[in-house]
């Protein structure tokens, strides 16, 4: 590989969901490491060929081809190639606001850094797909991205632990993100439990002590909260914003919004919207204050 590492200095990945930071390939030489330091950003190194060693927070892994090893964000790490079998390996850094979440649904924890010998060459073949598609043009940051993301569905579909760590993540919140990110698609609380593999009962159970509102509910309220918003701020017929936010009936979607909100859909759009024009204006007149005033200090 002609570039062993390449680097992304664009600062607005960081409030990304999930972005590479940097990846890599390298063959060392003997006794060739890093820190001991800590990095900002998850570090995740498949070896491909030798020996080295990697000190994670105070303990020592000693570590061979076909390893792998992750280093979490602000952990003091210290990793060193093999003085007689100098290891090649290959990486990716990465971060993002969802990337903590999406490695605790992987064998990968702070207590257990390091994979030994399992999916070495999907990882390699993984990381080099990462790797091979670096660029700072648009489409190879996206296509960068996507691979990343298949790189860590591929650790959490293959994890040992994945039944248990979903329920470890919290099927309450996972129904409540599947929720927000579906309201405008037909949703029942079956059909939720099936997709988390967890019974109705539990999923309910959960939901409940989690939210305090049974799903059904969050699911209506969360719809009304949307249509709220479209009738404030928009121009929209009621029908139109009632199919947009998954009812069907758009007289039933009226009876539940009165019921929730207190008053008809264009009733509170009528009230909303007079609202804001009356606060717009407002903020006109302060504006035109301030000139005058600034004016008349000059003169």
């Amino acid at each position: 590989m002609d570039n062993p590492y390449k680097y992304s200095k664009k600062l607005e990945r960081r409030t990304a969901s999930l972005y590479v930071q940097n990846t890599g390939c390298q063959q060392c030489r003997a006794g060739d490491g890093w820190g001991p330091g800590i990095r900002d950003h998850f570090l995740l190194h498949t070896i491909l060929s030798g020996r080295g060693t990697c000190i994670i927070d105070s303990r020592k892994y000693a570590l061979e081809s076909g390893d792998s090893f992750l280093v979490y964000p602000d952990t003091t790490v210290h990793y060193y190639a093999d003085s007689q079998e100098p290891w090649e390996y290959i990486w990716v850094g990465f971060n993002g606001m969802d990337a903590e979440r999406y490695v605790d649904m992987t064998d990968f924890s702070k207590k257990n850094p390091v994979l030994r010998g399992r999916h070495s060459e999907a990882l390699a073949s993984l990381l080099r797909e990462i790797y091979q598609a670096y660029g700072t043009a648009l489409w190879e940051t996206m296509a960068m991205t996507g691979k990343l993301y298949l790189l860590l569905s591929y650790l959490t579909e293959h994890a040992d632990r994945r039944v248990q760590k979903r329920d470890a993540v919290d099927c309450a919140e996972a129904a409540a993100d599947y929720i927000i990110n579906h309201y405008a698609e037909p949703v029942t609380v079956e059909a939720l439990a099936d997709h988390l593999s967890v019974s109705h009962s539990s999923l309910y159970r959960k939901f409940v002590q989690r939210y305090q509102i049974s799903p059904k509910r969050f699911l209506l309220e969360y719809r009304i909260d949307r249509a709220s918003t479209l009738l404030a701020t928009t121009n929209h017929s009621v029908q139109e914003i009632s199919n947009s936010v998954g009812f069907d009936d758009p007289f039933y979607f009226s009876r539940v919004f009165k019921e929730i909100q207190g008053m008809s859909p264009r009733r509170y759009a009528a009230v909303r919207q007079a609202a804001a024009r009356s606060e717009e204006e407002r903020r006109e007149e302060n504006l035109l204050t301030e000139e005058e005033m600034k004016s008349n200090s000059i003169s």
